[in-house]
């Protein structure tokens, strides 16, 4: 059996900031939570698996299975604003390719120590099994109430990726933590998204609802408020993270862009600093789409002509869009324009947008 300070000692040389071993084993516990919240209605969730033996089983997405490498890396950029437009994990590079880079380089360390060959495959958000239940297990940190996992030492801010092998390491514990009487996150959640601790009810969270595709329900637009992409406000006001350290990593450094940055996109041809990031997966649409969410929601006067190009825009969700955005900013500004455009638009959802408002 390999001891778990060799892997750690190797870990800690590539600056991962948590490595934790657990093994393939099922996780019983949150079966039964799934199993009930399934009877329930709660489940399945927005992007998520309907499978519960593939959520609950490891060894399922790994033939022979014997260890699992939990690593975590802090992302914190130490912003304390609960109103920023973009998520803290918006970061510089797309934190997928970058622990994926980082576990590749772990893997082939781990050969060179060990003068051994042995199986492996990699996982950051990629595959249906349940990680922070894993890195629970692992000990890499504990399942809070907002339903995130929490690190004593670096908080929430912290990057996920998985190394399954057939190598037999040894194990750690987990911790013996938990939120305590703490509601914090529950009394405070802006979406109203946190029903019940432990329980997110994920289609009334304003992250998903950033990411969510189509057209969206007035209701639902105005509860996004100043968010374009993602909500921290339950890992803001979380004591657990008041004092955490920022992340030294260049890569994973904020990517602090606000309204007109995304209002300014040419969706033909993308900025590649976006292009670098984990938001681009929607596309640009979908990421302009709620810049004029949040423009209107905000009352952004100053990017009313900005805005106004859109109406020429060849999506029609993106023109749909602006045309809110522009009544809501200024209604009566907005009257002639609308009546002008009405008579040259094409698309019936838009045109019946421009309707409701006249």
């Amino acid at each position: 059996m390999i001891k778990k300070e060799l892997i750690k000692n190797i870990a800690s040389e590539l600056e991962i900031d948590i490595c934790r071993i657990t093994d393939g084993g099922g996780l019983k516990k949150y079966r039964k939570i799934l199993e009930q919240r399934k009877k329930t209605g709660l489940w399945p969730q927005a992007f998520t698996e309907e499978d519960i033996d593939k959520l609950c089983n490891p060894s399922l997405h790994f033939e022979g299975l014997k260890s699992i490498i939990v690593i975590a890396i802090n992302y914190h950029n130490n912003s304390k604003q609960i109103n920023k437009c973009l998520s803290n994990y918006v970061t510089q590079k797309d934190y997928h390719i970058y622990l994926k880079e980082v576990m590749e380089i772990m893997v082939k360390k781990i050969k060179a120590k060990i003068k051994k060959d042995f199986n492996y495959k990699i996982f950051v958000d990629n595959a249906p099994f349940l990680e922070k239940a894993l890195a629970e297990r692992a000990g890499a940190g504990f399942i809070a109430k907002n339903s995130l996992l929490i690190n004593p030492d670096f908080g929430s801010y912290i990057f996920l990726g998985e190394i399954f092998t057939d190598l037999e390491i040894e194990k750690d514990k987990a911790l013996d933590l938990d939120c305590g009487e703490c509601t914090i996150c529950l009394e405070n959640c802006a979406g109203n998204a946190l029903t019940a601790p432990y329980q997110l009810e994920a289609d009334k969270c304003i992250a998903y609802l950033t990411q969510k595709k189509g057209i969206i329900p007035l209701a639902e637009r105005k509860k996004m408020g100043g968010h374009i992409w993602g909500c921290d406000i339950c890992q803001i006001i979380c004591p657990y993270n008041k004092n955490t350290s920022k992340s030294s990593k260049k890569e994973l450094q904020y990517f602090e862009r606000g309204i007109e940055y995304f209002l300014k996109i040419d969706r033909n041809n993308p900025p590649e600093e976006l292009k670098n990031t984990a938001i681009f997966w929607r596309g640009s649409r979908i990421l302009i789409r709620n810049a004029l969410i949040t423009a209107a929601n905000l009352q952004k006067e100053e990017y009313f002509d900005l805005i106004k190009t859109k109406l020429n825009d060849n999506s029609s969700l993106i023109r749909y869009y602006a045309v809110w955005s522009l009544s809501e900013i200024d209604y009566q500004k907005s009257l002639s324009i609308l009546k002008k455009h009405l008579l040259k638009e094409k698309n019936k959802e838009v045109k019946q947008v421009i309707k409701n408002i006249l």
